[in-house]
């Protein structure tokens, strides 16, 4: 048996070049250790030797070759094709290793002999058989590892109570599960073998564009999706979308999970709204104000326009408050907001600042303009309030401050407004008074902006 003892005496070698095709058929093994990787080949061969000098008949033989028998060979094919696919190896690469195997004993031995005899003839074909027998089982133990993930991988799916589902490559559901069909309001029959676009799914746009990225990319997407349900329900989802290769890697399919973030982004937006909105009148607060007004001056340079902004300071609140009761006070401040509010345009702002000071932003408004606006509100605010069947009268001090004339700064703006404001106060109140009309007159009126 030379070729067997010649595997023996030539089996560093013959590792050491096996180990170097290994890396290069799949750089995937370069994580393992090299000491592992050697044993584990030198285990195939010595089962392939143990192989070429146990005699065999030819019907063993034939069986063998078919993956059919069972021997020491078969052992090495199981742990060969489970270990790879655990490592990530497609079966190209799997095979294409055992065949660089062959590929490598075959040219060393040959060039190794001055001529083949019959006897060398035969063990070649023994080697060729026991080399086919570890393909064979390899890819028998890898194709049973790979179903069984499959398998496990719907059942999974099938079970989650995230709505799930699998797509081929060009969008078409492969397969769902219950929870993903009760959330499109789809029977699974129905969806199977067409798109989210055919089936006219209200989320169809972007989850096409998330499958198509997938593809296109071949890496992992996460997209958040905002459904309307046909109920009516606004709903969110957090979906994860992963790509799945074939043995070719290529991409033969895209898996998704969702996972329900509903409760998520509506605790999201209450915590967002009581970070930004006055919790007693409903309207924005000095965060949201400051925010829409630095807003208001970017696009006022960008668009060389102006807007005006006014603060406002409730005449004779203080009195119905004290003689009412805070509830009553509470009660007049939410009307006052709701009066002020529908004064004024979609696209203006109308804020809290606290206590009865409230402030409005006019966007895109000349000076004229914004003066005969302030005089509107400042009658609806003289108009009576009905609170806790009292009728009470207030009015208001409003000061205006128009951008880039007075001002082209959020601070510088705020004070001018104020100021103007403080002067109508002190002039009587219920007027309207711009920054422009007080002269050098606003010196005496200065205050801090504090709540």
């Amino acid at each position: 048996m030379k070729l067997a003892r010649f595997i023996q005496t030539e089996r560093e070698q013959l590792l050491k070049d096996f180990g170097e095709a290994a890396l290069e058929i799949a750089p995937e093994l370069r994580g393992e250790d090299s000491r592992a990787r050697e044993d584990h080949a030198r285990e195939m061969l010595e089962f392939i030797t143990e192989d070429l000098l146990t005699p065999q008949a030819n019907r063993e033989s034939a069986r063998k070759a078919l993956g059919k028998a069972r021997s020491p060979i078969s052992k090495a094919a199981d742990q060969h094709g489970t270990g790879r696919h655990s490592q990530g190896l497609s079966m190209v690469q799997m095979i294409q290793e055992l065949r660089a195997l062959r590929a490598r004993v075959m040219q060393v031995w040959g060039d190794s002999q001055q001529g083949l005899s019959t006897n060398d003839i035969d063990e070649l074909l023994r080697f060729n058989e026991a080399i086919d027998h570890l393909i064979v089982n390899s890819v028998a133990s890898y194709s049973d590892l790979k179903e069984q993930e499959t398998h496990l991988f719907e059942a999974m799916l099938r079970v989650s109570p995230d709505p799930s589902a699998i797509f081929d490559p060009g969008g078409k559901f492969l397969f769902l599960n219950t929870p993903m069909a009760d959330m499109a309001n789809i029977t699974i029959a129905d969806a199977v073998g067409n798109t989210p676009l055919e089936l006219a799914l209200g989320f169809a746009t972007k989850l096409h564009d998330a499958i198509a990225a997938t593809v296109a990319t071949g890496q992992f997407q996460r997209k958040e999706f905002h459904y309307t349900s046909p109920s009516g329900q606004e709903l969110y989802f957090d979906c994860q979308l992963v790509p799945v290769f074939d043995d070719q890697n290529e991409i033969k399919a895209v898996a998704k999970t969702s996972r329900d973030i509903t409760e998520r982004k509506q605790a999201e937006r209450q915590v967002w709204r009581s970070a930004n909105f006055d919790s007693l009148t409903g309207i924005p607060n000095r965060r949201l104000f400051l925010d829409r007004l630095e807003q208001s001056l970017q696009e006022a340079k960008r668009h060389d326009c102006s807007f005006a902004l006014l603060f406002i300071d409730l005449d004779r609140f203080k009195q119905a408050n004290d003689e009412l009761g805070h509830k009553a006070g509470d009660l007049l401040l939410e009307q006052v907001a709701e009066r002020i509010s529908t004064n004024v345009r979609a696209m203006d702002t109308v804020a809290r600042l606290g206590g009865d000071e409230f402030t409005l932003i006019f966007k895109d408004i000349t000076r004229e303009n914004a003066k005969k606006a302030a005089k509107v509100l400042l009658g609806s605010l003289e108009r009576s309030f009905y609170v806790e069947a009292h009728e009470v009268y207030l009015s208001g001090s409003i000061g205006l401050a128009l951008y880039p004339e007075d001002g082209t700064d959020a601070d510088q703006l705020m004070h001018n407004a104020d100021q103007a404001m403080y002067a109508a106060k002190e002039r009587g109140g219920h007027q309207v008074l711009l920054h422009q009309d007080l002269g050098g007159a606003e010196q005496s009126f200065d205050r801090t902006l504090v709540d």
